[in-house]
């Protein structure tokens, strides 16, 4: 027997119209499924349907592709569709940012969840009063940021990672360097066209005593796009998907930033008893200051979860709809419609 699947729609409580205790409409039943920060959802929903901008496009070259995911990034962050402040004021508006970004652009999305989650959220949740200067062009782009955690030789022993970064009391600045090939930082996202600066991890020397992985903001590239000096970037191309996201290598060639820009909210540099620069931390063992400067990463992955859902709603919605154009063989043999 062919089941007709209008039937089983119009019989389904959740169609528009049925009536009785347990029965809702289309409109509640999004309402129930969209769960929370519901004009935000409805705002993704409408530009993505009527803005011009964020039409699919295919078949364009490398740059267009990633000129596009920033352009269309930028757009959400001007109208306040997305903002690095919601993880202080409404966390759950950065999760439903990101679902709603999975079902418009991947590349985009992904560029959105290293800018404000991953870069934007690192700032804002280790640095202090000093580094809130920083964050201030996060939403517009005007400062666009990466993560630079994993390197080539260390993904998921990132604790055991070889960048070094080293204070110099004489100059009162931190040196950061790429020992080995092993070192450079590896398929950082926003790092090979786009980003300005890098929240680099590394392990952090002071007084010829290492302390541990710890955060440092790092310029790599000035306003004209030109990268610092001591620091290079190589683009990593081409990849099977998500072009418009630019991931990139990076290397430091004895870097050197001001001590203030050690992102300190748990660890620092300041002067001890002696007036001699002495390392402080609150978190007693090298590990736990790992895990803590790491922290990010957990937001990350429901950020990550959040884009798929995202993802798989339109996939499921494409899959739906084709249905109903589908045919089938019926009982007779004959070829006829799926909901026939």
């Amino acid at each position: 027997r062919t089941t007709n699947m209008s039937k089983v729609l119009q019989d389904s409580p959740f169609w528009p119209g049925k009536s009785g205790k347990n029965s809702s409409s289309i409109v509640e039943l999004k309402h129930t499924l969209d769960h929370d920060n519901h004009e935000t959802r409805e705002a993704y929903r409408q530009i993505g349907l009527n803005d011009q901008l964020y039409v699919p496009r295919y078949n364009i070259s490398l740059k267009e592709e990633r000129d596009l995911a920033y352009d269309r990034l930028k757009k959400l962050g001007d109208k306040g569709l997305v903002s690095i402040y919601d993880f202080e004021k409404n966390p759950l508006r950065i999760f439903a940012s990101h679902e709603m970004s999975g079902v418009i652009d991947a590349s985009m999305a992904t560029k959105m969840t290293v800018q404000f989650n991953l870069f934007g959220g690192t700032v804002l949740k280790l640095g202090t009063e000093q580094h809130r200067h920083i964050l201030e062009g996060v939403d517009s782009l005007k400062l666009v940021g990466c993560f630079a955690l994993t390197e080539l030789g260390y993904g998921n022993n990132a604790v055991e990672m070889e960048t070094r970064a080293v204070y110099l009391p004489e100059t009162d600045e931190i040196e950061i360097t790429t020992p080995s090939t092993l070192a450079q930082k590896y398929w950082i996202t926003n790092s090979a066209v786009h980003a300005h600066y890098a929240v680099v991890f590394a392990q952090l020397e002071v007084n010829q005593q290492q302390e541990g992985v710890h955060v440092i903001l790092v310029r790599i590239r000035d306003d004209n796009g030109t990268p610092m000096k001591g620091v290079t970037i190589q683009d990593m191309g081409h990849k099977f998907g998500c072009n418009g996201v630019d991931n990139g290598k990076l290397w430091f060639d004895k870097v050197r930033v001001p001590r203030k820009n050690l992102l300190n909210r748990y660890s620092d540099i300041k002067p001890g008893s002696n007036g001699k620069m002495e390392f402080s931390s609150t978190i007693r063992s090298r590990r736990g200051r790992f895990l803590k400067v790491a922290d990010q990463l957990l937001s990350g992955r429901l950020c990550i979860a959040s884009m798929t859902l995202g993802g798989l709603k339109l996939a499921m919605t494409i899959a739906i709809h084709y249905s109903y154009s589908r045919y089938t063989v019926g009982p007779s043999g004959k070829r006829c419609g799926f909901s026939s």
